[in-house]
């Protein structure tokens, strides 16, 4: 799956960000997240922090893409920003499977976010729920707080290798993929995004692919 959202500068910076897929399409059939990512609990409430190369296992991971985003000095002096981010399977949220997604920034300076999500139940007609929480940096960087202008993320991409060990030896797997709905309507599959804004704002967006025997 992958996902693509893109927001206007002229509005407030994104605090959360929700996708629900069509029904038929979750991660409970996958091999998505066969471990799972522990960091402490400060770097997620510092949210911006010390990079390190490797914060997870590998089989943590589930996704991987990119975001940009805005360091808002003021209206008209704006600067942008740009980061690899990677999902991974991390620590429950509640009663909700957990999620982390950790972005490594390569502009304007070399550094490390991480924002906590969750998996949920979405409503009648959807299949399964995600959630990012994107909090405010409590010190953003040069002082500028940062405001997220785009995001692109792959889940379960076929890049995707694990590792298991069987009959005492190592191996690298490719995991399974999410599941394609059984059945497709006429318009195509279903998805929706949720978005909110910093004072409250919210946005939903509902958009369509086409059902894949069409592509």
């Amino acid at each position: 799956m992958t996902f693509r959202l893109r927001v206007s500068s002229e509005l407030p910076p994104v605090t959360e960000f929700r996708v629900l897929t069509p029904s038929g399409m979750d991660l409970s059939t996958t091999g998505l997240g066969v471990a799972t990512c522990v960091r402490p609990l400060s770097e997620v409430l510092d949210v911006m922090h010390t990079l390190y190369h490797r914060p997870c296992p590998a089989n943590s991971l589930m996704g991987t893409g990119s975001a940009t985003a805005q360091l808002r000095f003021d209206p008209e002096d704006m600067y942008s920003g740009a980061a690899r981010i990677a999902l991974y399977a991390g620590e429950s949220v509640g009663d909700k499977p957990g999620l982390l997604v950790i972005a490594d920034t390569f502009r304007p300076m070399r550094t490390q976010f991480s924002y906590q999500g969750y998996l949920y139940v979405p409503p009648r007609g959807f299949g399964l729920g995600m959630a990012i929480k994107v909090t405010p940096i409590p010190k953003p960087p040069f002082g500028a707080p940062v405001a997220l202008s785009s995001f692109r993320l792959v889940v379960g991409r076929a890049s995707l290798r694990y590792t298991r060990v069987r009959h005492g030896r190592r191996e690298t797997y490719r995991p399974r993929a999410i599941p394609v709905p059984r059945t497709c309507s006429r318009h195509g599959l279903g998805f929706r995004a949720i978005v909110r804004f910093a004072g409250g704002l919210r946005l939903v967006q509902d958009a369509r692919a086409a059902c894949p025997h069409e592509r």
